[in-house]
């Protein structure tokens, strides 16, 4: 494809910002960048200039480093010269693509001389000049008056030229202006090394420079900040170096109560931003442009600690590779002396922590191979590989870990759970992790989840429920008793809804309490309890007991026996709504878990209020781009039941901020079964889940596969995770 046809077609593909949101990302990252890039500065720049100057032509030209010509790179004619014909378009689409095969001699016309000596061109009347060359002209047919044109310099070379021609206002030829020459090499002098970089990946740009290139597209003021004069250290300390680190964005000042001015490498990351804005209740007023370089070195010249954390970690690694050099060349050298305690240890289990808590991991994996051990963190569901261990550190860090959670550091042959409460380690960060410790082969293996104590307070609009939904979950959270029950696979998020639910509902008049294992989040107003079946502490006893203390709402975190199924559904049926999950596929089936359990079909009826089943979905990065559905996603997006038009749909990008994965971060997906006299009628008789499931469909529940649909149509998701979520329940109605 010509590049021409990629700049015509280049807003009907992806809208104008998004583009410059992803060349920008790909620039940031100090990646290589790739011809299509190229494409994209060169359509960015041109329309910037034709909207601007109205000109009826531009050329960008570039020199050919093997031949010494002068290659026409692209040719834009603007849509000044054809309106809205057709045909016309065409015409001048095709002149296009024969320019894009021309060159010109070096020093040949008025752009070659440019390029000659480094200074632009302005000229009122071309046929006039005698630098012009009206060969080309006579061969497109289009007519030259007027030319301006300007040097592309990197340093003191000048390795092409931006050239525009004839400027129409009004419906009628106008004339370019010194002002115009002025703008033309302003563009110019920021695009020039981009454009050079694109063809020669060794040219050398500091950040610095990138960060005023981003500026000038962006539209937004440059800064190199001065911690002294620019930044409010009181807000810094307000905010927090784990959310400066997290996010990458300095704060400067307040501007009012609750809004803020801010430097940021990419101002055009809305997804960023949009975080940054509600871990920190600040509202991003105005946003100025700093190289990351000058915003990570103000945030450490305000908390140092977190460079000193990286240097023991560093230095702990570069130990251990020093002594496998000498190992290596013969020598005996032990480094099993560094113990639990020693400060690189010590540094790198917080150092472990902290890393993983700051790029939005849920879990951690520490675990002994052969010859190392592997670092990986769960971030949106998959495991990524971190960081790579000498095996000799392995023991160390593990007995740290476990002194940390507080368990027998001897004891290397059995499983150990256990609790770390960061804080104690780290005043910065309010987090617990959840720790397991389990015997392998080549060493004990340990995971780590992170409760992250900040997000309890999620509402549960912010969980991915769909309107319908939400509207159809929250009117049964309201019920004054009765049997509400969560079901889906471990790490599906039925602990954060069921918090959520809980915390919508709390209020000074009712008396909850709950029995965990574990606590994941305090809650406050809420009576929560720790299971221990060491003791015999277990979710049946902790029902018996709160029965016994006046409770209005109960939850309880499993039900997995018999036991505490007859206790929860006596529980809901003696006035006190209870809260409760289960491991099953989908609401409909976890109806029969029950009779399989042994509980009578006419209890479950009478107690059940509803049954919400849901899974975690992967969400599109902002880097994602839009396109058309195929025939085959059209006929799937058309079992969603939201009553939306289809449009495009997400396909994958990538980029720094989500790993080139192109995902970032979850988002729920819900089907919610409300109990009802037809539902009733078919659990007495003991009916299947195939049955249960029609009649309730039949009655307003919308399937996983329905909600995941909606979210590939309103543009949360792709449709190739969707699929791999949620499958299509083809039952009829």
């Amino acid at each position: 494809m010509a590049k021409t046809t990629i700049i015509r077609n280049v807003r009907s593909i992806v809208d104008r910002r998004k583009i410059l949101d992803a060349l920008l990302r790909q620039l940031l990252q100090n990646k290589t960048i790739s011809p299509e890039d190229l494409d994209r500065v060169m359509s960015i720049t041109i329309e910037k200039v034709a909207d601007t100057l109205q000109a009826q032509a531009i050329s960008v030209f570039m020199v050919d480093k093997k031949t010494g010509r002068i290659r026409f790179q692209n040719v834009y004619y603007s849509p000044l010269l054809h309106g809205d014909d057709p045909i016309k378009k065409r015409v001048y689409e095709r002149k296009a693509e024969e320019l894009e095969k021309l060159s010109l001699a070096p020093g040949q016309g008025i752009v070659g001389q440019v390029i000659k000596t480094g200074e632009p061109a302005f000229v009122p009347d071309a046929h006039s000049d005698p630098r012009f060359y009206g060969q080309i002209d006579q061969d497109t047919g289009f007519v030259t008056r007027s030319v301006i044109a300007v040097p592309l310099k990197v340093g003191n070379e000048a390795v092409g030229a931006i050239q525009v021609l004839n400027k129409w206002v009004g419906g009628k030829a106008g004339q370019f202006t010194q002002e115009d020459v002025y703008l033309l090499q302003d563009i110019a002098d920021y695009s020039a090394k981009v454009i050079q970089r694109a063809r020669d990946p060794n040219t050398p740009f500091s950040e610095r420079e990138m960060a005023q290139f981003v500026a000038r597209h962006a539209k937004c003021p440059y800064i190199e900040p001065d911690p002294k004069k620019d930044v409010d250290v009181s807000l810094l300390e307000r905010i927090g170096s784990e959310t400066l680190k997290r996010y990458q964005i300095l704060p400067l000042q307040m501007i009012g109560d609750k809004s803020v001015r801010v430097a940021i490498s990419n101002p055009l990351d809305f997804q960023r931003i949009e975080d940054f804005e509600i871990v920190t209740g600040l509202k991003v007023a105005e946003k100025y442009v700093a190289a990351a370089s000058d915003i990570r070195d103000a945030v450490l010249k305000f908390f140092p600690e977190a460079s000193r954390a990286d240097e023991a970690a560093e230095r702990l690694r570069a130990e251990f590779d020093a002594a496998r050099t000498q190992e290596t060349a013969g020598e005996e050298v032990s480094v099993e002396s560094e113990d639990e305690n020693s400060a690189p240890i010590v540094a790198l289990a917080n150092r472990i922590v902290e890393e993983a808590y700051s790029q939005g991991a849920s879990d951690i994996h520490i675990e002994p191979m052969e010859e190392k051990v592997m670092v990986r963190y769960r971030i949106d569901g998959l495991c990524r590989e971190k960081l790579v261990l000498p095996k000799a550190a392995h023991r160390a860090l593990v007995s740290r870990i476990k002194i940390m959670a507080e368990l027998d550091i001897a004891e290397r042959r059995l499983p150990q759970d256990g609790r770390i409460v960061f804080k104690k380690f780290n005043p910065k960060y309010d987090l617990d992790l959840r720790v397991s410790v389990a015997p392998m082969n080549h060493g004990e293996k340990v995971c780590m989840r992170i409760l992250d104590k900040t997000k309890s307070a999620l509402p549960l609009d912010k969980l991915g429920f769909s309107d319908y939904n939400l509207e159809l979950y929250r009117k049964q959270i309201q019920a004054p008793y009765g049997m509400i029950l969560h079901c889906g696979p471990t790490g599906s998020g039925k602990s954060m809804t069921l918090y959520a639910a809980l915390n919508e509902i709390n209020s000074p008049e009712l008396n909850i309490s709950t029995a965990e294992d574990p606590i994941e989040y305090t809650i406050k107003g809420i009576n929560q309890m720790q299971v221990r079946k060491d003791i015999g502490l277990t979710f049946a006893a902790a029902l018996r007991c709160f029965l016994r203390q006046d409770p209005d709402i109960i939850l309880v975190g499993e039900i997995r026996d018999e036991e505490t199924a007859e206790i929860a559904i006596e529980a809901a049926l003696t006035g006190h709504l209870l809260f409760s999950t289960l491991h099953t596929n989908d609401a409909p089936t976890t109806i029969p878990r029950f009779t399989e359990m042994g509980i009578e079909p006419f209890m479950v009826a009478t107690s059940l209020v509803c049954i919400c089943s849901q899974r975690l979905l992967r969400r599109v990065c902002s880097c994602a781009v839009l396109d058309d559905p195929k025939p085959a996603e059209i006929k799937l997006l058309e079992r969603a039941k939201d009553g939306r038009p289809i449009g495009k749909i997400k396909r994958l990008a990538g980029c720094d901020r989500c790993a080139n994965s192109g995902m970032k971060g979850r988002t729920g997906i819900h089907e919610v079964l409300v109990n009802n006299d037809e539902l009733r009628e078919i659990i007495n008789r003991g009916g299947n889940a195939d049955e249960i499931r029609l009649a309730a469909r039949r009655t307003g529940m919308r399937t996983l596969f329905e909600d995941c649909m909606e979210k590939v149509k309103l543009g949360i998701t792709t449709m190739e995770e969707a699929l791999g979520t949620a499958r299509p329940d083809d039952t009829a109605v």
